[in-house]
């Protein structure tokens, strides 16, 4: 990591995922140690009751950083450059806007927006503010994944067949409960499409359609999309996802996520060539296997490593200073919208099915209830190697037979069907 000036930030709240940006910014990027080839300086933190997190405040008044009561004041703080926005998804666009307004480069919170009429109408705001605004997606940002993706793109595995990702992260009650958002498809006026697909586990989409991109920033584009639906927990929308799209390229991605499961089953991703595979799982190491014989496993940071968080920041930075840096790569609007167009095409497709009751097992912990789908994980596993989605498999007498949409030039996310 390069020496570059400390690009001066802002940061919008105080709790929750904010709060991990937070100690990024001051303690991991080094403002608390005053570590030289640090490369970001937080000078403001927005909060509209800062007296709920009072030693945060307090240690951040001992290293200088400014409490403000509100964003438009941090706004007019002409020392900062950039802001991060660890915001919830319907507050992704206004608060963008009025960063790009103010002139300030943006870090914004994965996923970009509910739709993908609000994502185009980000880039239209970015290319005509001209400042830079990147997203969230803290994995692209990690040097493996350059790796990757150059040994993809120079035909490691030949020519790429097909890619799955599976995933099992279970939420129970309380997690649907910390927020007037969760599990919610609007917030006002505005989509948020609140998932497993659109928010915790939407990381792993939007890198795998990184990975299966034909140039170095850009991911696959989804061009059709196959979904089912399902509900087992008391919710406006999915907590199950199983879709197979289609990309540009005739490649079928089969994606099967959840959080009605009993266990964790952490991100797998896996894309097969017809000269190898590639596989990248959640806590690593990223597995390269040639048909030809011998392995190459690519050490990559970890989702739970602050590593990548890391790389994030400091790309940011260099990208601000005009530093070009070939060994990580970043997350733009273009190469983020793939994961929303896919998520708009799941659910104008498909309507959701409420899991039967007899299909469910409840359990009681740590204060909330988890109703988790039998068998989900198996069924899962069944269906990434056979390349299905759920009711492909038969598994399940409740599943319905996926509903496809034509994504080639969608432009417009106008509801859910149903």
């Amino acid at each position: 990591m390069s020496q570059i000036k400390p690009v001066v930030s802002g940061l919008t709240g105080l709790g929750g995922y904010a709060a991990n940006i937070c100690r990024l910014l001051l303690h991991e990027r080094g403002q608390a140690s005053g570590d030289a080839d640090a490369t970001a300086h937080l000078a403001a933190v927005c909060s509209s009751n800062p007296a709920r997190h009072p030693e945060r405040v307090a240690e951040l008044q001992h290293y200088g950083v400014k409490i403000c009561q509100s964003y438009e004041q941090m706004l007019e703080m002409p020392e900062i450059e950039a802001v991060w926005l660890p915001l919830p998804i319907d507050l992704h666009v206004p608060y963008t806007r009025k960063a790009l307004d103010a002139g300030k480069a943006v870090m914004l919170e994965k996923p970009i927006a509910g739709s993908v009429q609000d994502v185009d109408h980000l880039i239209k705001l970015r290319d005509s503010r001209g400042r830079p605004l990147l997203i969230g997606y803290q994995d692209i940002y990690d040097p493996a994944t350059v790796q990757v993706k150059r040994r993809l793109l120079d035909g490691a595995i030949g020519r790429v067949r097909s890619a799955c990702l599976r995933a099992v992260w279970p939420r129970d009650s309380s997690y649907y409960g910390r927020a007037d958002w969760a599990g919610r498809m609007k917030k006002g006026e505005t989509w948020i499409l609140d998932s497993p697909a659109n928010n915790a586990l939407a990381h792993f989409i939007n890198i795998a359609l990184f990975f299966l991109g034909r140039q170095m920033l850009e991911s696959a584009e989804p061009v059709e999309v196959e979904a089912e639906l399902y509900r087992a927990n008391d919710i406006e929308n999915y907590d199950t996802i199983a879709m197979r799209l289609k990309l540009a390229d005739g490649v079928p991605f089969v994606v099967l996520l959840t959080h009605a499961g009993e266990e964790n089953h952490h991100p797998l991703i896996r894309i097969d060539g017809d000269g190898g595979s590639v596989s990248w799982s959640f806590e690593g190491p990223i597995r390269l296997e040639p048909a030809a014989g011998g392995r190459a496993d690519l050490a990559w940071s970890g989702h739970r490593s602050e590593r990548p968080q890391l790389y994030m920041a400091d790309r940011f930075a260099k990208l601000l200073r005009g530093v070009d840096d070939p060994e990580v790569a970043f997350s733009t609007l273009e190469n983020a919208r793939p994961q929303t167009l896919a998520i708009n095409g799941a659910s104008q497709a498909a309507t959701i099915v409420d899991v039967p009751r007899d299909a469910i097992e409840v359990h009681q912990r740590n204060g909330g209830t988890l109703r988790a789908i039998k068998g989900i994980a198996d069924a899962f596993a069944r269906c990434a190697e056979e390349g299905k989605l759920l009711h492909e498999t038969g598994l399940y007498p409740w599943t319905v037979t996926p509903s496809r949409l034509d994504l080639d030039g969608y432009r417009e996310f106008t509801g859910p069907k149903g």
